[in-house]
């Protein structure tokens, strides 16, 4: 062989691994959307109880997602309730293997199993208070290696392989148990959120505590501390869109100056009243107590919300009870572009 040759072999290598490496930074599939032109993206949060309602829900989900074809979800945390990863095991590895795996397939797979049948598609997760409380929360990052639908490489992200009119960024908002939502992660995410000033990417941000909400928890502490450590500095200056959450148990779309709130944590439980807000700046949409979930299709210009309420859905039932399709109700529809998120000012466009 000559040295020319061997040369020519060594760079095609070096340029093979490289791009391999771009391409799937972690060790499991992630699927390449970046030749897409629109995205359908479930949206739900609080869901991980391992009860018959949150199987109820997944089951209205995976039918409205595999009519909609839906590309990935985001979900907005509290994954397995109420402790998070219980780890009893501690001096068998197979057991505590054992364990683990366990509690994912009761309170995730089991739950969400039938989604595999879509081609190409994953969660993308957040933690939640109750994830963290036993304190195994590395699990939640490493079982994506062991999931075909569970995908959470870090605890905040982007999202990755997604075209380049939107971006979808991960944040870890726990402001209590382990203080995670701290100024250096602030400063990560404004790294990635503020860095690129496009005026046609989307921006969308999900975590678990919302920073404004009119139900369950609302301007408790640690909201007070997730909208001081993240209105501001991460949604306001980086000019987002759309942050999305859950912790609060029901479903709400609130326009705030400057962005869009979602609430969707009604995935497995509903809990608490409507007290919007008497502000000019905050203007609620809409407000739901029943279970349900979300979906956004978005475009390079414009953006669609849809609320699903599952109807006659109990959290504790004895059994599950699939939803018949009279039970899965579109409740409600907000549609706009860019100049319309943030502007609370500005009635809905109807929906075609």
């Amino acid at each position: 062989m000559s040295n020319v040759m061997a040369v020519i072999i060594w760079f095609v290598l070096v340029w093979l691994c490289a791009s391999n490496s771009a391409a799937e930074p972690w060790p499991f599939e992630v699927t390449d959307l970046r030749s897409r032109d629109n995205l359908i993206i479930l949206v739900f949060g609080d869901g991980g109880t391992g009860e018959a309602g949150q199987y109820r829900v997944g089951q209205a989900m995976y039918q409205v997602c595999a009519e909609r074809r839906c590309d990935l979800g985001l979900v907005l945390g509290d994954n397995l309730y109420d402790d998070g990863v219980e780890v009893t095991e501690r001096s068998n590895a197979d057991a505590s293997y054992r364990e683990i795996m366990r509690q994912f397939d009761e309170k995730f797979e089991g739950a969400y199993r039938p989604f595999e049948q879509l081609d190409g598609f994953h969660f993308w997760l957040v933690l939640g208070n109750h994830d963290y409380r036993k304190g195994a929360v590395g699990a939640s990052v490493t079982y994506s290696e062991f999931s075909r639908l569970w995908r959470m490489p870090a605890f905040h992200y982007d999202v990755p392989l997604l075209p380049d009119w939107i971006q979808i960024y991960a944040l870890d908002t726990d402001t209590d148990e382990r203080r995670t939502l701290n100024g250096l992660q602030v400063a990560a995410a404004k790294n990635a959120l503020c860095a690129e000033r496009n005026p046609d990417r989307w921006k969308l941000v999900f975590g678990h505590q919302p920073v404004y909400n009119s139900g369950h928890h609302r301007r408790d502490a640690d909201e007070r501390r997730t909208r001081a450590m993240v209105e501001r500095p991460v949604l306001r200056d980086c000019g987002v869109h759309v942050y999305l959450a859950g912790h609060a148990h029901h479903q709400e779309h609130l326009t705030v100056s400057g962005f869009e709130q979602i609430i969707q944590g009604a995935a497995a439980k509903s809990t608490g009243a409507n007290r919007p807000a008497d502000d000019p700046t905050i203007r609620q949409r809409h407000f739901s107590r029943q279970y349900g979930f979300g979906v956004l299709e978005v475009d390079a210009n414009q953006i669609r919300l849809d609320f699903y309420d599952v109807l006659n859905t109990d959290e504790k039932a004895r059994e599950v009870t699939p939803p018949t399709s009279a039970e899965i109700v579109l409740a409600y529809s907000w549609c706009g572009d860019r100049d319309d998120t943030g502007r609370p000012e500005r009635d809905s466009h109807a929906c075609s």
